[in-house]
């Protein structure tokens, strides 16, 4: 009996990802494939994407890490994209300082979007464990904002709103609503996470197009791009944040650098068939299809290579993204 337990235990992980993929292509192919645009979004004049935190920077006095937090700002609107990951539970977070650095006032961010449940974008692992979020390692009041939540996360002492389908988050802003990815990702208790929701957000900039603002792009690139194309069937002009291509490194290790976490876990693929330079150009060659005129890839879970690759192919219209540096259109 004891024998047969263990055998499970040991299989499980694999089971769980095997059923997981079935369940995200069922998803996909019988719920994503039928939404549509929701009604009223609008368009803004302009979009300024200010990235708070990630893996690089050009200034010395902002804070680094392998997390991801975008500050987005429109006409009408500014919203926080994801929170970083805060790795030592600190108070004020890298998040809070790099914001005092720039001049942003919580108070006049008015909404917060969390692409998915991962420990670098929710503020840390106890809030992964929690299925909640966190700006910083203390209580901040944010009952004045409306908060767009993947299914599965909560926070009951505030505005939140679990997001099961394309919605409008602001003018001229709408989510993708969750694309579901099968993951072999190991958690601290040793069982897989299994499948994972992500939503993206999508701007409309007048006279210009569609802006796509990913979080790790864990849904994979080419949904992305064929759900953002079925809701709006018009021109995408960029795509910035996260696509998740750690071919030839990790920027997460663990046991003393030798075990590339990223490069092995989380890309919807079993360890030991992970993404290749292949696979990158493909995508590649996929987003060149849409002709857009700005891409700007996270260093967060991408290596070097992936980004080289991406700078080559898209030329003048590649932007590199740097923490303090904003992007405009």
């Amino acid at each position: 009996m004891i024998k047969g337990m263990l055998g499970i235990a040991f299989l499980w992980p694999f089971i769980s990802f095997y059923w997981g993929r079935q369940k995200a292509d069922r998803f996909w192919e019988e719920r994503c494939k039928e939404w549509s645009l929701p009604k009223g979004i609008g368009t803004t004049k302009y979009l300024k994407v200010l990235p708070l935190i990630d893996w690089y920077t050009k200034d010395k006095s902002l804070a680094t890490e392998p997390g991801v937090s975008y500050l987005i700002k429109t006409e009408k609107d500014m919203i926080l994209f994801d929170l970083g990951y805060n790795v030592h539970n600190e108070h004020p977070s890298p998040l809070l300082r790099n914001m005092s650095r720039l001049g942003i006032n919580l108070d006049d961010i008015n909404a917060i979007a969390i692409s998915h449940p991962h420990v670098d974008h929710i503020g840390g692992m106890k809030n992964q464990v929690k299925k909640t979020f966190s700006l910083t390692n203390d209580y901040i009041d944010l009952s004045d904002k409306a908060i767009f939540l993947p299914p599965g996360m909560s926070r009951p002492d505030l505005n939140t709103m679990q997001v099961y389908r394309p919605i409008k988050i602001a003018k001229g802003v709408i989510s993708t609503g969750p694309i579901y990815s099968s993951q072999f990702l190991i958690g601290n208790t040793l069982f897989p996470m299994g499948i994972t929701p992500e939503q993206a957000l999508v701007v409309d900039v007048k006279d210009k197009g569609l802006v796509i603002l990913v979080g790790c792009g864990h849904q994979g690139l080419d949904r992305i791009l064929q759900l953002v194309d079925q809701l709006y069937k018009r021109p995408i002009y960029g795509v910035i944040g996260g696509l998740h291509f750690p071919v030839t490194k990790s920027r997460i290790s663990k046991l003393g650098g030798k075990f590339q976490v990223q490069q092995y876990l989380g890309t919807g693929k079993l360890p030991w068939d992970p993404i290749t330079k292949e696979d990158v150009m493909a995508q590649i060659s996929n987003l060149k299809s849409y002709n857009p005129s700005l891409v700007s890839l996270s260093a967060h879970d991408s290596c070097d290579w992936s980004i080289g690759a991406f700078k080559d192919a898209f030329g003048p219209c590649y932007k590199e993204l740097f923490v303090g540096e904003e992007i405009q259109i």
